[in-house]
């Protein structure tokens, strides 16, 4: 019993190995072929044990039977991790996103670094791992954003100054970087009470994300200075009235 059970654990690998390969050369879905060979092996695993207790001189249809009542009671217990793994599979062959992508749901955001059946992890951008169960995605809202990340600029010039000319300087700001992969697009966002608020929406990389952000709003705020550009701050104006 011990031998077949080592055997099969050799063949299952060389077998997931494999087929790992060959759906690799096939440029089948990282996240589909990763559950066929998950399962296959399995598969191999289970075969074995059950041969292998027949070895050891246990009865094999006593105990599946015996398996299959307590499957059935534990199937009303663990219905929270058994709709974890359903999940799982309805996400692994509708695919609305794969490793590698960029997504948002259930309130977070980042890298999909690995999808199981039970859970998918994502890496935010400031290198936070979440693992969210598969039964918080299915059926929610899913922004699938694949390999950009999206940058907001947002910064307020003052009233008096010339509006084109700083719009301007923030395209070309932008402009310069090489690490901005899409076409920006900047323009009046807000009127606010003491200033008017310029918005740039750009995309990035995911890992260049933060550096991009940063080195924009300083190339702005160094530039605005520069071109004599006010950024204004708030003010409040306070009259202290004297006894009569």
């Amino acid at each position: 019993g011990i031998i077949v059970l080592l055997l099969a654990w050799i063949i299952a690998r060389y077998v997931g190995n494999y087929l790992s390969k060959l759906l690799s050369r096939k440029h089948l879905d990282i996240t589909v072929a990763k559950f066929i060979v998950s399962t296959v092996k399995l598969l191999i695993m289970v075969f074995a044990a059950i041969v292998a207790l027949g070895k050891f001189g246990i009865e094999i249809a006593p105990l599946i039977a015996g398996i299959s009542v307590a499957g059935f009671g534990l199937s009303f217990a663990l219905q929270g991790p058994l709709s974890n793994y359903a999940s799982g599979a309805t996400l692994i062959f509708t695919k609305p996103f794969k490793v590698g992508d960029i997504i948002e749901v259930a309130g977070e955001m980042g890298e999909v670094v690995d999808m199981k059946l039970p859970r998918t992890d994502i890496k935010t951008v400031d290198g936070t791992l979440i693992v969210i169960p598969n039964k918080h995605i299915v059926g929610e809202i899913i922004h699938n954003y694949s390999e950009l990340k999206k940058v907001d600029i947002n910064i307020g010039v003052a009233y008096k100054v010339d509006i084109d000319k700083a719009i301007n300087i923030v395209k070309e700001v932008i402009r310069k970087d090489k690490r901005v992969v899409k076409q920006p697009n900047v323009g009046i966002s807000q009127f606010a009470d003491s200033a008017v608020n310029i918005y740039g929406r750009l995309w990035c990389k995911q890992d260049d994300y933060w550096n991009v952000l940063f080195d924009i709003n300083k190339a702005i705020f160094v530039e605005f200075k520069s071109q004599g550009i006010e950024i204004p701050f708030p003010q409040r104006e306070v009259r202290i009235i004297g006894d009569k």
